[in-house]
Parts: C-alpha cells; structure tokens; sequence
C-alpha cells in the first residue's frame, strides 16, 4: 500500500497509460471510447489540458483507493478548431464511470473556470450512476453540478450521450442547450429500461422522435466529433467563401404545392453550413442553426411538406428552444412563415396549445438577438402574430409577392361572411377573397411589413437586414 501512495509522477503516469491502454482494448469491442480517447477526438491535436489530474474519490472499506491515478471523469481545456472549449468526460472503464463528491467537484470546478472564460462546456455522459457506498454526498455532488449548469445559464452547454445517462445525470444533461446521443450506445432515462414495458424509450432513435435529444451520431466517437462541430456555431462568424450577394432560386421550390422548406434555407444559407435540429421530432416545424454571410443564425422554419406545416404544440415548444437559446447568446434569428395555421384538434386543445403559444410569444419578444422574419407563403390568424411577427418583436418583417397575410384563413374568412352558396366553389372563391384581402401590401400599408421582395433577392435582403442590425 505504501508503495502504491508514495509513486513518484512519472511512476503514476506510466501506470495511468498502461490502464488506459487495457481500458481503451475493453470499451472498443463495445463500441465505446475512453474518456482520455474523447478528449484526444474532441480536441485540436496537442492543445487539451487537464485540470484536476490527482483528485481522487473518497474512498470506503470496499474501496481500498489504491487505483487513484485513473479516475472515471477528466475535465480540461483546449482549442476545438482555435476556439477554446472547456470539457468533462465520464469514463465507463473505471468503475463503470460512477460519481461521486470529489467527481463533482471536478466538474463544478470547470465550469468556473469556463464562466469566468465565457467559452462554451461540453459534458460527455457515460456512468452506471452515483457511487452508492459515498451516500448523500454523492447525490449532492449532482445537486452542485446542476447548480452550477443553471449558473452557467448564459455560457454554451452541450451534452453528448456516449453511454448509460440515467436518473440525476440524465437531469442533468438536459440542462444542456443541446444535446447530442452516440446511437450504438448512447441512452438517456429517468428509470431502466427494465422497470419499463415499452424497451425504445431512452434509446437515442426514440429520444430524437420525443425531441428529448437534437442531434445523433452513428457511434460514440462520430458524436464526439459532432459535438466540436456544433460548438463552433457559438463562434459568432464561420469563413465559408459564399457570395453573400448571390441571387437565389426560390420561385420554382415555392411554385409546387407542399415545397420542403429545407431547399428554401438551405439557398438562403451559406452553402453547406445549417445543421437541423431534433429532425425527426414534429418535423412541420424545422429549427437549426447556419451562417448567412459567415455569421452564424438560428432558423425558425414552418414546413409545408409535412402537413402543410400545421402548427401543434410540440412544434411550437421546438420553436421556443430554439429562439431561447439564440436570445441566450446573442445569435441571430430567422424565421421563415408558411403555415395554414394551429391544428384543429382535440389534442391539440387538451395539451394546453395555447401555454404552449404564450411561450413561444413571449421567446420573440424577450429575445434581444437580431430578428429577421420573411413570410412565404400562407401566415393567418394567430401563426402570423406569433411566429416573429413585427408586433412581438422582429426587427424586420419581409414577405415575397406570392405571400398571403390575413386575419383568417381564406376559406374560413368566406364561410364566416356567408359569400359561399355552391360548396363546390369554396376554393374559388376563396381565392378571391384572398386576392383581394390577404396580400402582403395590405399589411404593409399597416407597417406591419417592412418590403415586400422578390424571390431571387432572399438572400440578399436577409443577410443585409441582418448586417445592418448588427451595426
């Protein structure tokens, strides 16, 4: 025992690699990584630093503490494509990634130093659970943590899924603003899978159909690698080389019934640069984050394609998220309006979809970031209002020519005022009316749009609106 305490550094080095490296052989056939292999993928070669190398556990009569060069979390800081990142990772191989008060402390120790850095935290969940035989302290440790994510509110946080994320930690990781999950062995729950009867919930498949993740990755390493993508979208500016002066081609994808508004963001887009979130989750909305002219820009996006980018509830609470955490960090926002307008259901009504609209409502008018909106195509009723109108706080409302901006529906605005007595002229006569009250001039002799454009000028018009709220 004397002799294992009393190893010089060089002696606790040397044995730390040898464990690594026996570690590294047992995770691969699992399809799992050490947390030192993390940091090795996450970080710009040869700029990771560890903090807090020599805190070790407390230690029990169970726990001799004779292992305590190789603990189941490393903390640290370095470059992530030149931007400093600080970072954390839970390590399965020893003692199946457990935690306990002296772990917390190492995490709540780098999120200081990250805060007082104001550069973004990646946490990578991997742990069976709290060290059981260290008690209450090691359920305080995860309260500490928690605080100081909630302190840490106006700092980037993301959490990637790379193993079991259960109970407190699965908390925990959800305070994150984004959180990506490892498909082959990644899984996030309150309770096992086996206290439960439906064995899909917490699987990462199933977490990004609930909107209970944003993003996945084919394996533990790819969603490592994920994660330093997306911490350089809070870099504020991104060097793509588009033409931000390029003229797009948007009336041949809005011309065809039930266009995906994906082909409009990602014209509109530097090229290649937006990356979606929780897709699969209520896909008639879509929310992301991009570059237009390098600086980065979250996207609000109602989807026609799927239908006929119908408002429900869960769409409306990915909308909020988003614009919640644009507001957090001062990125920009974009949203694009082509909706007929709130489900009618009795679904809809019973999972309080209007709780769910004062939220969004409240998102855009709290959200100090630059806010651009450009309607489409249909914007009726209470989606126009809502969805980053100029009334609840957009900085500059634009609409193209073939948009449609009323206070109902169209059809519903014809049946109301009784001009319909041949049912099979609804459409027609809908039209009509549209035509007439629902254009975008209408609202813009209100001030309620500030210009209405033409297609081939989207991308011009955001990024110049864009460019001039940032003056």
């Amino acid at each position: 025992m004397a002799n294992t305490i009393h190893k010089s550094t060089a002696e606790l080095r040397a044995v730390l690699s040898q464990r690594q490296n026996a570690a590294s052989a047992k995770l691969a056939e699992k399809g799992k990584l050490t947390a030192r292999a993390r940091m090795d993928i996450l970080f710009d070669e040869g700029t990771f630093v560890e903090v807090g190398a020599y805190v070790s556990r407390k230690t029990t009569e169970l726990d001799t503490g004779a292992d305590d060069s190789f603990e189941p979390v490393i903390t640290g800081y370095g470059s992530v494509n030149g931007m400093l990142v600080f970072a954390f990772s839970q390590d399965f191989s020893r003692l199946s990634g457990a935690l306990g008060e002296m772990h917390a402390k190492k995490i709540c120790d780098i999120f200081d130093k990250a805060m007082r850095a104001e550069a973004p935290v990646i946490g990578v969940f991997d742990s069976a659970g709290a060290k059981v035989l260290e008690g209450v302290d090691a359920l305080a440790g995860y309260g500490k943590i928690m605080a100081k994510y909630a302190q840490a509110m106006y700092i980037p946080k993301i959490a990637v899924i790379s193993g079991p994320c259960g109970g407190s930690a699965a908390v925990i990781a959800k305070m994150s603003d984004i959180v990506i999950a490892a498909e082959k062995t990644g899984s996030l729950y309150m309770v096992p899978s086996s206290a439960l009867t439906d064995k899909t919930l917490g699987t990462p498949a199933r977490l990004a159909s609930d909107g209970m993740c944003d993003l996945t990755a084919p394996d533990d390493a790819s969603a490592v690698a994920l994660a330093g993508k997306i911490v350089g979208y809070f870099g504020k500016t991104i060097e793509t080389g588009d033409d931000l002066n390029r003229t797009v081609d948007v009336a041949s994808i809005i011309g065809t019934d039930g266009y995906d508004v994906h082909d409009i963001i990602n014209v509109v887009a530097d090229n290649g640069s937006f990356t979606e979130l929780q897709a699969t989750h209520s896909a008639q909305m879509v929310i992301g984050l991009c570059t237009i002219g390098g600086k980065v820009t979250g996207v609000v996006a109602n989807n026609p394609a799927v239908k006929n980018g119908i408002v429900c509830p869960c769409a409306i609470e990915k909308a909020t998220d988003l614009i919640n955490m644009c507001s957090y960090f001062d990125v920009p926002v974009l949203t694009l309006v082509d909706s007929c307008g709130v489900a009618e259901k009795d679904c809809v009504e019973e999972k309080q979809i209007e709780k769910k609209l004062a939220s969004l409502a409240c998102a855009y008018a709290d959200c100090d970031s630059a806010k651009v909106t450009v309607v489409l195509g249909k914007a009726y009723g209470t989606t126009y209002t809502v969805f980053g109108s100029k009334s609840v706080g957009a900085d500059i409302a634009l609409a193209l020519d073939s948009a449609k901006i009323s206070a109902l529906n169209p059809v519903k605005a014809v049946e109301f005022f009784g001009e319909v007595t041949d049912e099979s002229k609804v459409d027609l006569t809908a039209d009509e009316w549209a035509a007439k009250y629902a254009t975008p001039l209408e609202a813009a002799k209100g001030g309620h749009i500030d210009d209405i454009i033409e297609s081939c000028e989207l991308r011009q018009r955001i990024a110049a609106s864009f460019e001039m709220l940032s003056m």
